[in-house]
């Protein structure tokens, strides 16, 4: 897993090291050109450098809008033939060209069909709104915005991580000194006891330091608020009183009477007989 690591690693910084000193080949010595291959990485702007060769070969067609046009590349390989017609709207003012085919939100780079508008309207230089920053050399520099703005971490336990690091190389250099020593073995237990406790009151100073936030626990609900949402008070019963009766409870000891006045008549008949047949 390391060596995997450490290949990819060296990868990133090769390509890295490649796209900072070596310049790419222009093909055609043209202002958005030699502009791109300055701002984007050599892959990113081989790909960019094809999209603009076929915006070269493109036919255009104005429709009634203002800068607004239908595109289709042609190709000239013994017979003359044209792709599929796409929508391209531009804007001059803003310096924009929206095509329908979506390559721009799908990729990230322009299409041939918006860069023929961007030629049309006289805009040789790449708007800026073009260049996104994931494609540019400067990609890993700075810092990198979400979609509300906010900056995003890399890895919030980074310096964590780096400072743990260095304290275990220090340590294991240390015990693999005084392994052979018994005289440093003693000293190194008795100094790592009293730095473990000096490190256990360091970290419980930094936590008695902040304020505890006490929470009152007998809160009663308003009658306004239980009136509110249309809920009854609960009645608490204290170890003292006695539960209610339910209708069950009721039922159950109207049972019981009648019972016992069943087993009285009874008991009464049986005397009587008794007394007749003495």
């Amino acid at each position: 897993m390391k060596g995997w690591w450490k290949i990819k690693r060296n990868n990133e910084l090769n390509s890295e090291f490649e796209s900072r000193k070596k310049l790419p080949r222009i093909k055609m010595r043209t202002p958005m050109l030699i502009q791109a291959s300055k701002l984007y990485t050599p892959v990113i702007f081989e790909a960019f450098q094809g999209e603009y060769e076929r915006s070269m070969a493109a036919c255009t067609t104005a429709l009634e809008g203002d800068h607004e046009y239908l595109v289709s590349i042609g190709s000239f390989d013994g017979t003359c033939t044209l792709e599929k017609e796409y929508k391209v709207i531009g804007d001059p003012v803003e310096q924009t060209s929206t095509c329908s085919c979506g390559q721009f939100s799908r990729i990230g780079i322009l299409c041939a069909h918006a860069l023929k508008v961007l030629d049309l309207m006289n805009i040789k230089s790449l708007p800026t709104q073009y260049v996104l920053k994931r494609w540019t050399r400067e990609a890993r520099s700075g810092t990198i915005h979400d979609s509300k703005g906010r900056d995003i971490i890399e890895n919030p336990r980074l310096d964590e991580m780096i400072h743990y690091k260095n304290m275990s190389r220090k340590f294991q250099n240390l015990a693999h000194r005084a392994a052979s020593h018994p005289g440093c073995i003693l000293l190194v237990n008795n100094a790592l006891d009293i730095l473990s406790k000096q490190v256990e009151e360091e970290i419980n100073g930094c936590t008695n330091n902040v304020e505890a936030v006490t929470v009152p626990m007998n809160i009663t609900p308003s009658s306004d608020l239980l009136s509110i949402a249309r809920l009854k008070k609960k009645d608490v019963q204290t170890k003292t009183s006695k539960r209610k009766r339910t209708w069950l409870d009721k039922k159950r000891k109207f049972a019981k009477k009648g019972s016992k006045k069943n087993d009285k008549g009874s008991m009464v008949c049986i005397c009587t007989k008794n007394i007749i047949c003495v």
